[in-house]
């Protein structure tokens, strides 16, 4: 009987231990911090190889193991869930935007949003600092908590912002005085001033918008036997353009459209023997060509230097009438050359160059 009753006490001392060392094993694998960080990507191949990079360089400080995977990448099941679990936003990458999560919870850390970013690497390096952030900060408050109860791992859900968002683009409207020098053939240049108006679209580092320019010129004379004439001419323009970022202070600009030259003509003195005409314009429909840079000054403010080539659809004749013959005294030519020069500003929407670093 004795020998009985020793066998059962051994038998649950045995049974006691397993437990309680099953119960610690437990406890310890439930109130261990995770040293995974999720982040899933909305972007391009580009963008997703970024994060990687950057994501292993500053996570690695803080002894935790980046697990970068595209939005729609199928979930991956791990007996712990990870430490937080961010959303990037790539897709535009003059604005893209960061959501942390809780890895455990569930619950929103922070979110973040930029504006004006001139580069990815730009963005990305300021996104993962902002993930840096709150990791370092859930890793302190893990190492604080007191040990908690198993819970059951949910999957996780995107946040509805960046689960199906619009793609929109970041539109500007810029506006500002211009210069420009214009050619009439052989040595006529016409120095001019004007406005110019330009509503634009940004996609990441390009740029399209529609440039509507309008510019007087000063006038020329014509003479003929001590008569003269002046022509003024005055120029309107639609080009659509499209830019290209060459550096974060230098873009690249190029532009096809089409315009109208009104050449308005004045008589100041008829001629020793014979009459002036009165003062008429005579229109000339152009195709425009452009091409040139431009630069950042400060604030919303930019210069625009742009050179020209105009082609002349109908050009017009200015001829004097002797009798039945006729003596030309200007003839436009089909192609004219010019330079422009605009100061302008982003009076609405985004400016066209960033700042120099990103805005939180």
């Amino acid at each position: 009987m004795k020998r009985w009753l020793a066998c059962c006490v051994l038998a649950l001392s045995a049974l006691s231990s397993s437990q309680a060392g099953a119960l610690e094993s437990t406890a310890a694998t439930t109130t261990a911090p995770s040293r995974v960080v999720e982040i899933r990507v909305s972007g391009d191949a580009s963008a997703l190889a970024r994060v990687r990079l950057t994501a292993g360089e500053l996570l690695s400080r803080l002894d935790v193991q980046p697990s970068v995977k595209t939005l729609d990448e199928p979930e991956t099941r791990a007996s712990t869930p990870p430490l937080v679990i961010a959303y990037v936003d790539l897709r535009s990458v003059s604005a893209p935007s960061i959501d942390i999560e809780d890895g455990r919870t569930r619950q929103e850390l922070t979110r973040r949003h930029l504006s004006e970013v001139t580069s990815l690497e730009t963005g990305v390096e300021s996104l993962l600092h902002v993930l840096y952030l709150a990791v370092e900060s859930t890793l302190q408050v893990a190492a604080a908590e007191p040990p908690r109860a198993p819970t059951v791992d949910q999957k996780p859900t995107p946040p509805p912002g960046l689960r199906s968002p619009p793609a929109r683009a970041p539109f500007g409207f810029d506006l500002g005085p211009l210069v420009r020098v214009s050619s009439l053939g052989g040595s006529r240049l016409v120095p001019g001033g004007g406005v110019v108006l330009e509503p634009r679209a940004g996609f990441g580092r390009s740029q399209a918008g529609v440039m509507l320019s309008v510019a007087l010129h000063a006038s020329t004379g014509l003479t003929f036997e001590r008569g003269e004439v002046t022509v003024r001419p005055l120029q309107f323009r639609v080009v659509p353009t499209f830019d290209w970022l060459l550096s974060p202070d230098v873009s690249g600009c190029v532009g096809l459209g089409a315009g109208l030259d009104s050449l308005m003509v004045e008589p100041v003195q008829a001629p020793e023997l014979g009459s002036a005409a009165r003062a008429q314009t005579a229109l000339d429909p152009v195709l425009s060509a452009l091409l040139g840079a431009r630069l950042p000054l400060s604030g919303r403010a930019f210069l625009s230097a742009l050179a020209s080539l105009d082609y002349d659809v109908a050009p017009t004749s200015f001829v004097v009438r002797d009798g039945l013959a006729s003596r030309p005294l200007l003839q436009l030519p089909r192609l004219r050359a010019g330079i422009t020069v605009a100061l302008s500003f982003t009076a609405a929407g985004q400016r066209r160059f960033g700042t120099s670093g990103a805005e939180q």
